[in-house]
């Protein structure tokens, strides 16, 4: 590398896509460049070996003299910048391409006899394709956990990362896949609506649009507002940060439990290009690409990307009318365009446009149990298996056709299955301008996200409901401007203003079909009704053909205000300060209508039925619908703080230790009761968090050691609630409230070894103690037989109280191959993801009990060592475990249903980089 930091290309090679005569010239120019090295180094010879006297200095028998030597070099050095100058000037008039490596004047510096001074040698600069891709030791790993890039050693918070690199080597798509490389963290994602994300076994709430999981989630700075817009594969990915802890100060609001922050890939004015296939077994395709270059020299550069992933599903359907193959298929394709605009080296703009499409079988959800009875052994008296057990289904019976399935998690019986469909489309600009000192940011962005879902409500054959589930419609716009220092000094800061407003139009929809009276009809109803063909007919129309519907438009207007400042004490002592206050507007307004079916009293009186059949088949109907009602908008202000406290100090360069308090308050919802309309808004939840670490690195920083205590105390949570059904004795309603009081305990491991050159080993692993602290109004579990328990000092659902990830990476050159760069060598990798034993149903029913299990990622292949080539045999859930991730309550109207992680599934991946 030479005094201008450039590097010197080769000789003799026309460069692709630049002008004959511009690559000419810069032959000419590394061939100027060499001779001035040459001279330069002969001069240098001469003045050490030239003798005193001055008269000897002449040349003799025609040699030059030093001073001729030095006039020579002047001339060509003047040639040279002549050179570079026509060079630049063709640039500026768009005739070539700003040169990636150009060689500058090498400089010779006279002295005397005794000084010797050489020219030192300018070395090429690595070209950004031969950059290997390779897992980077975690001292070496950068993040912008707090909005500026730090090595993840020095920052005072637990933080976990999943590189790019990592992500494209272990086929790592989606937000449920993130959840098998880090530890504490657990993923649902059933469908858009019921995606959920928990961190130290809280904040998984889903299906409930009046409010924002407590665990945020950011892409490119900027924070989405509904969780189901995670729904996506993510492609072309830089790296993946999940903080654990509050991060409501500086990574946006509401982000009580922690964030999960996604970092795409960013344009480059080096052209680069890479594509990424799979195929394997479940018809398996899998395609993603990349391109990034320059579209304007030295000003605008852009990136594109691009993805489609399809996979057969692993639930196979036994509804004989259905032959479209398993359910539970992947059927998604997206991409992403960027530009880059750098007008100037003080003032950059960054264009993100998005959009990502999927339809498939979502919400499969096989039934898992129904048991006959109590948990004190009281016969239940009327259950799902005993409704469809009635003769009026005998006719799938006598055709062979189970009319559903109960206890296979691969089986289901399910008729009308059709696809649903889930979109997100985004557009985002960022503009940072460093000037007096500090860096000025503004982040502006729109997205828009859709969920039409068409699920089989009944999961039978039978024809009972039609059409089951929510569309969701969400949309969000967000400005945020940020102030930071970049001077050096006791002091950096940061602060910034942030506006959001987010809307959400959701309309959910139950349509009744044919054998829906016979099946919810009472036992009495269905003995009367099914006694006489007239009645048979009157329970039929019962409720054939009717539409039950209800819509909420919840809306949140927020203004936030934040600050965060690191003083550094001394050179060890730092303490970090944060606060933030959030100001929120939250309404909702909605409505519920019930219609469609035949007129019963009409139909009863031109049939000739009984007063009794009148009367049994209106009360199926009433049994199943809600008054009409609508609510005019309502909803209420408040206000919320975040705040930070984080001591932290570096014992020695490589280990520190660092402490954190912070509290924080997320808001309220507006919400109302979805069988009456009225008023059901749900209180704030408040956090306390305590944090204390050490963060270490040893063996010349090839082992990374990291260990974290928390304890985190919850006021108030806000969750999805299973409540008897006042309307509807007998059943249940789900709706939005708030737990008295939680506690989160535990400790966090995160190792990493260079064991060897090739060779490191992680292990991360953490315990959590997540118990409700108050909790004494608890919805029962339903075997229970009882409305309300008391389940304070019990665990938490979906909280193991042991995680771990642990594995290797493995690389050895194969021994033979074109120098140390270009040679091949093969890799192996093994990801093993454990979970200790937990109960997933929300109501901590004996059905959601799930056993400890491990789910085995692998792969072995061969790849070129500058990491261009790969192809690799690699398998997902390499050992097909079955495992739930959710569960739902069973009633007298449904057997509890299941949500599993994926199948196993493997293939070729091959992997290139141009």
């Amino acid at each position: 590398m030479n005094e201008h930091g450039t590097g010197v290309p080769s000789i003799g090679a026309e460069q692709p896509g630049v002008p004959p005569s511009i690559s000419r010239r810069r032959k000419l120019v590394s061939c100027v460049a060499l001779a001035v090295a040459g001279a330069s180094l002969l001069a240098a010879h001469e003045v050490s070996a030239a003798p005193v006297n001055q008269a000897e200095n002449k040349s003799a028998g025609g040699d030059p003299s030093v001073a001729d030597l030095k006039a020579q070099v002047e001339r060509l050095t003047r040639e040279l910048e002549a050179s570079k100058q026509r060079e630049q000037e063709l640039i500026n008039q768009g005739a070539a391409e700003a040169p990636l490596d150009t060689p500058a004047a090498a400089s010779a510096v006279p002295g005397g006899a005794a000084s010797g001074n050489a020219v030192a040698a300018a070395a090429p600069e690595p070209k950004a394709e031969e950059v290997k891709e390779e897992p980077k030791n975690l001292a070496e790993v950068t993040v912008t956990s707090r909005r500026k890039e730090e090595k993840l050693q020095e920052v005072p918070i637990p933080v976990a990362v999943i590189s790019g690199e990592q992500m494209k080597r272990d086929n790592i798509v989606s937000v449920a896949d993130f959840a098998r490389r880090v530890p504490n963290l657990g993923v649902t994602s059933t469908n858009a609506r019921q995606t959920s994300i928990a961190l130290r076994g809280l904040g998984k709430n889903s299906g409930n649009e009046s409010m924002e999981s407590s665990v945020g989630v950011m892409i490119d700075n900027v924070w989405q507002s509904w969780v189901g817009s995670t729904w996506a594969n993510y492609a072309d990915i830089d790296h993946v940060e999940v903080l654990r802890g509050p991060q409501g100060t500086l990574q946006g609001k509401n982000s009580n439990l922690g964030l999960v922050n996604v970092v795409s890939q960013a344009p480059s004015f080096k052209s680069g290009y890479y594509a990424d296939g799979f195929a394997g077994n479940r018809n398996s395709l899998q395609g993603k690409f990349g391109a990034t270059g320059t579209i304007l020299p030295g000003l605008l550069a852009y990136r594109a990307s691009g993805y489609i992933d399809r996979r057969d599903g692993w639930v196979e359907n036994l509804d004989v009318a259905i032959t479209n193959g398993k359910l539970q298929e992947t059927n998604a394709l997206g991409g992403r365009l960027q530009f880059l605009l750098t007008p100037s080296d003080e003032l950059s703009a960054r264009l993100i446009v998005d959009r990502s499409s999927s339809t498939q079988s979502m919400s499969v959800n096989p039934n898992l149990d129904d048991p006959a009875t109590f948990a004190d052994g009281t016969a239940r008296p009327i259950t799902y298996s005993s409704r469809l057990g009635r003769d009026w289904f005998d006719v799938f019976k006598r055709s062979g056709q189970p009319v559903t399935i109960i206890g296979d998690p691969r089986k289901v019986a399910q008729d009308n299955k059709q696809v649903s469909r889930a979109d997100g489309e985004g557009v985002s600009a960022e503009i940072n301008w460093d000037v007096l000192g500090h860096r000025f940011t503004s982040v502006s962005a729109y997205r828009d996200s859709l969920f039409e879902p068409h699920h089989d409500g009944d999961r039978s054959v039978a024809d009972i409901m039609r059409i089951g589930g929510v569309t969701v419609k969400n949309e969000q716009w967000s400005q945020e401007f940020r102030i930071a220092s970049k001077e050096p000094g006791p002091i950096d800061y940061q602060a910034g203003l942030f506006t959001m407003r987010s809307t959400a139009d959701t309309f959910s929809q139950n349509h009744y079909g044919d054998d829906a009276g016979a099946f919810y009809a009472s036992n009495a109803q269905y003995g009367r009704l099914n006694s006489s063909a007239i009645g048979r007919q009157m329970m039929q129309a019962s409720l054939r053909e009717v539409f039950d519907t209800a819509a909420l438009n919840p809306a949140t207007d927020s203004y936030a205000g934040y600050g965060q400042l690191n003083w550094h004490i001394t050179d060890a002592a730092t303490l970090t300060l944060g606060l933030r206050n959030t100001f929120e507007q939250r309404s909702n307004s909605g409505n519920h209508r019930s219609y469609g079916g035949a007129d019963l009293a009409a139909l009863s009186s031109s049939i000739g039925a009984s007063a009794q059949n009148l009367t049994d088949a209106q009360a199926i109907r009433n049994g199943r619908i809600t008054q009409n009602w609508t609510a005019d908008r309502q909803g209420f202000d408040q206000n919320s703080q975040n705040w930070l406290v984080n001591p932290s100090y570096k014992i020695t360069k490589d280990v520190m230790a660092y402490f954190s308090v912070a509290g924080g308050q997320k808001s309220g919802a507006a919400q109302f009761n979805s069988n009456t309309g009225a008023v059901e808004n749900v209180d704030p939840e408040d956090v306390m968090d305590y944090e204390l670490g050490i963060k270490s690195s040893w063996l010349d920083r090839k082992l990374v050691v990291n260990l974290n205590l928390y304890q985190t105390d919850v006021n108030g949570f806000q969750s999805q609630l299973v409540l008897p059904d006042e309307a509807r004795p007998g059943q249940f309603r789900t709706t939005l409230g708030n737990i008295e009081g939680i506690q989160l305990r535990g400790i966090e491991l995160e190792t990493s070894w260079d064991v060897a050159r090739g060779l490191n080993l992680f292990l991360n692993g953490s315990y959590n103690h997540a118990v409700y602290t108050d909790f004494k109004n608890a919805p029962c579990a339903p075997e229970a037989n009882k409305p309300v328990c008391d389940q304070t000092g019990l665990t938490l659902p979906n909280a193991p109280a042991f995680t771990a990830n642990f594995g290797f990476d493995y690389r050895v050159p194969l021994g033979f191959g074109v120098g140390d760069d270009y040679g091949l060598q093969w890799h192996a990798f093994l990801v093993d993801s454990f979970k200790s034993q937990a109960n997933y149903n929300a109501s901590l029913s004996a059905s959601g009990k799930q056993p400890a299990y491990h789910v085995t990622d692998g792969g072995i292949g061969v790849g070129t060592k500058d990491g261009k080539y790969n192809l690799d045999l690699v398998g997902r859930n390499i050992f097909d475990t079955l495992y739930l991730t959710n569960v739902g309550n069973w009633s007298s109207t449904g057997a509890s249903s299941a949500t599993y992680g994926e199948a196993r599934y493997y293939g070729v991946h091959f992997r290139a980089r141009f």
